[in-house]
């Protein structure tokens, strides 16, 4: 095998064993070479009969990629293809400790939260400590006067900060009540001695507020008998740490750990793996700190992989080599690299942003050579005028890429949803063939929104309101149940409100004027009775699925709504749906008690954009770009993903902003700055004296220091995702939120303009 010199001297890891750390660039083939160590190592006889190596990564589908891959290479050295390794993510790694001490039982299944049940009990803490504290509640808000506005924003931060809060509480371990008592030891301290300097510090009741959610979130949790993520995570370092049996059992079993993604390593994840691998036991952590991307909503950061890589006892490896990207968009991408750490106005950002290391294009003869320079382009565009101009455009330029170049594939990366789903009314006014990988896209409001009202009806059958929405959303959807001229729509939506004995619509007695009878008298026509009785008959059709369990009952009435006649329902509709239906079934176990009617109005949320799905990601549910049809998703989705053409939209100073006085989302006048880093730090503060901020930085400077970081590093992962065709822009004019403005231009975009101009490009 024709192997770079860096892959074989990651290799020559068999030989040594002990901690490693591969810093890889992307495209480098990260995934190829830890596969190629797992599969070296069963075949050097580093793993015992009984042993495995244990992969640990990040999504469902790396683990079937990881165990496809080993196969095939255990198979070309002629060994066993399924002996010898163990491939897991981090939830089933943590799952599996837990019951292997509890012997799993049959019967004795943990309940484990998924993200939306999770949310919904941190809605119901949220909601318990308002009715129990109403007018501390309503001190938050603005004293003109409670406006529903003004509710719905404040109830947002309110959900924003407590996500934050709880998610920092259980990965520095610690329990609510140990919280509430530190605090009462606070205010006590504080009515005693009146610190004004302490007092100063601390927003004790925003502070005390966030306590309580956090003792009734976690009560909830415990009356479920479940665990949500972090609960499950620290409990398996609880027993790693606390039984020295089970850890030494453990490591019989897997006596080598290789780590992918290590760059989104959180603390109770490098916390397990360190005690499952023990001091001096036998680690590998792989990653790219430049493309940790998940650090300002997530416990995650790069620093636990780049101090692991300064360990003195971690032997650190680069795989610098990319074989992705034409070498000029490599230049681009190591160009904001030097910028960013040699030039950047804050010196936090010049010491924190990017790990100094340079993307290198493969060597002569390499299996994966680079796409050659006279291939590819970089474009650096400014608009004169806000997005009406930019997105249009954009649109307009990747329908034309996929016409001149229907052998590649193309992207266009947007910041934010709300932007996608902009760009998708522009592409949708092209007719061209796109994928939609947006969160909350327009389908995924439409397909909830639909079995929204088909289970509202089958939940209340005889409500007016339930049948006019339900044949209005068979309308929104093309369905042939709801064919009826446009011009008569007007005159049907009121007439199904005003039915009168719905039963006798519902099911007619034969020969009578049941059907008649019940709507209403001198609007109805003869020609209306065919439309609605096509209408019935597929009410009739669906009614006999409400005695199905609810995740049925939602792939069933999928069928029906989505694949009549030869309207195959296609994967991205049926995966939709599939979320759904999961989602109503997790809703329906942690409440035994709820019939249809309530599972209607938790799902009103999502049909009405209120509250998004838990979409997978689009790598996890292992999507692959299409020659011809333009992938739109955000930057953060684009990770893991490549194209041949890529358009980056909207990289202005609102979105990667230059300096701590540029503008910041979450800002909070009334709270005294960003109230996630704010209460985040006085948690850390009241538990152990120090905040986590960067010297002489308040919580919110050092909250927006790592803002700029990530944006940075995301400007990195979508220069990175390009092999051939670059468009990087943004709009003098752009999105605003408080007042009309000028767009403030990235001072990396100009470092970008700087760099085409120096190649020649446009």
């Amino acid at each position: 095998m024709n192997l770079r010199p860096t892959q074989q001297a990651i290799l020559g890891y068999t030989q040594t064993g002990g901690r490693m750390a591969v810093a890889a660039v992307p495209g480098s083939g990260k995934t190829f070479t830890l596969t190629l160590l797992a599969a070296q190592l069963i075949a050097d006889g580093q793993i015992g009969n009984g042993q495995q190596v244990l992969i640990v990564t990040y999504l469902n589908t790396s683990v079937d990629n990881f165990k496809a891959r080993i196969r095939e290479r255990l198979a070309e050295f002629g060994l066993n293809p399924d002996v010898g390794y163990d491939v897991r993510t981090l939830h089933s790694l943590g799952l599996e400790i837990v019951r292997f001490v509890n012997g799993g039982e049959a019967g004795n299944e943990l309940i484990v939260l998924d993200e939306a049940q999770a949310d919904r009990f941190l809605n119901l803490a949220i909601d318990n400590w308002r009715d129990a504290y109403p007018l501390a509640w309503n001190s938050f808000l603005p004293s003109e006067g409670a406006t529903p506005q003004a509710q719905a924003r404040w109830r947002r931060t309110v959900e924003k900060t407590a996500k934050a809060f709880i998610r920092t509480a259980k990965n520095e371990r610690y329990r609510p009540d140990v919280v509430l008592s530190k605090l009462e030891e606070l205010e006590k301290r504080l009515a005693e001695e009146a610190d004004e300097a302490l007092t100063e510090r601390f927003s004790r009741p925003f502070l005390r507020m966030l306590a309580g959610v956090y003792a009734n979130y976690q009560a909830i949790v415990t009356r479920q008998g479940a665990l949500d993520f972090n609960d499950l995570i620290g409990q398996a370092a609880d027993l790693m740490a606390t039984r020295p049996d089970l850890a030494a059992v453990l490591r019989q079993r897997w006596p080598y750990v290789l780590e992918d993604e290590a760059q989104d390593s959180v603390p109770l994840q490098e916390t397990l793996l360190g005690a499952l691998t023990g001091e001096g036991g036998n680690w590998v952590r792989v990653g790219d700190p430049n493309q940790a991307i998940t650090s300002t909503f997530t416990a995650a950061h790069p620093r636990f992989l780049t101090d692991f890589l300064q360990q003195p006892d971690v032997v650190a490896q680069p795989l610098p080599h990319s074989g992705r990207c034409a070498p000029k968009i490599l230049t681009a991408a190591n160009e904001l690299v030097r910028w960013t750490s040699e030039k950047h106005v804050v010196p936090e950002v010049r010491a924190n942003a990017f790990l100094p290391q340079e993307m290198l294009p493969t060597p002569a003869g390499d299996a994966q050579p680079n796409p050659p320079d006279r291939e590819s382009r970089i474009v650096v565009k400014v608009y004169s005028h806000r997005e009406d101009e930019e997105l249009p455009d954009v649109a307009r330029l990747a329908h034309i890429y996929t016409q001149r170049r229907p052998e590649q594939t193309v992207a266009i990366l947007v910041p934010t949803n709300d932007l996608g789903h902009k760009i998708s009314e522009r592409l949708d006014q092209l007719e061209a063939s796109y994928d939609n990988l947006l969160r909350g896209g327009t389908r995924e409001r439409e397909i909830a929104s639909v079995i929204h009202a088909m289970i509202a009806l089958l939940g209340d059958p005889l409500k007016g309101k339930h049948l006019r929405d339900a044949y209005m959303a068979l309308v929104e959807i093309g369905h042939p149940a709801a064919d009826v001229p446009e011009a008569q729509l007007d005159r049907f939506e009121p007439m199904l409100r005003s039915v009168v004995q719905a039963e006798k619509l519902l099911y007619p007695a034969p020969n009578s004027e049941d059907l008649q009878e019940s709507l209403p008298r001198g609007v109805v026509k003869r020609q209306d009775f065919e439309y609605i009785g096509r209408f019935v008959q597929f009410l009739q059709r669906i009614f006999p699925l409400r005695l199905l369990p609810i995740d049925d009952l939602v792939i069933a009435l999928s069928d029906e709504l989505f694949a009549y006649d030869d309207n195959d329902i296609n994967e991205t509709d049926l995966a939709i749906a599939y979320q759904i239906a999961n989602l109503l079934r997790g809703w329906y176990d942690m409440n035994p008690t709820w019939r249809l009617p309530e599972l209607a109005t938790e799902l009103a949320d999502i049909a009405n954009g209120r509250r998004h799905l838990s979409v997978v990601r689009p790598e996890e549910g292992g999507y692959e770009p299409q020659p011809a049809r333009i992938t739109l998703t955000t930057q953060h989705g684009s990770k893991g993903l490549e194209w041949d053409g890529v358009f980056l939209v909207g990289i202005d100073g609102m979105w990667v902003p230059g300096d701590l006085d540029a503008y910041f989302l979450g800002v909070d006048d009334q709270l005294g700055g960003d109230p996630t880093a704010e209460l985040t730090a006085q948690l850390k503060a009241l538990m152990t004296g120090g905040d986590g901020s960067y010297p002489g930085r308040t919580p919110t400077e050092s909250a927006h220091i790592e803002v700029i970081c990530e944006r940075l590093r995301l400007f990195y992962v979508g220069i990175t995702r390009a092999k051939r065709f670059l468009q990087i822009s943004r709009s003098r004019k752009t999105r605003t939120y408080r007042q009309e403005r000028d767009s403030v231009p990235a001072t990396a975009l100009g470092t970008m303009y700087r760099y085409v101009k120096s190649i020649g490009d446009g």
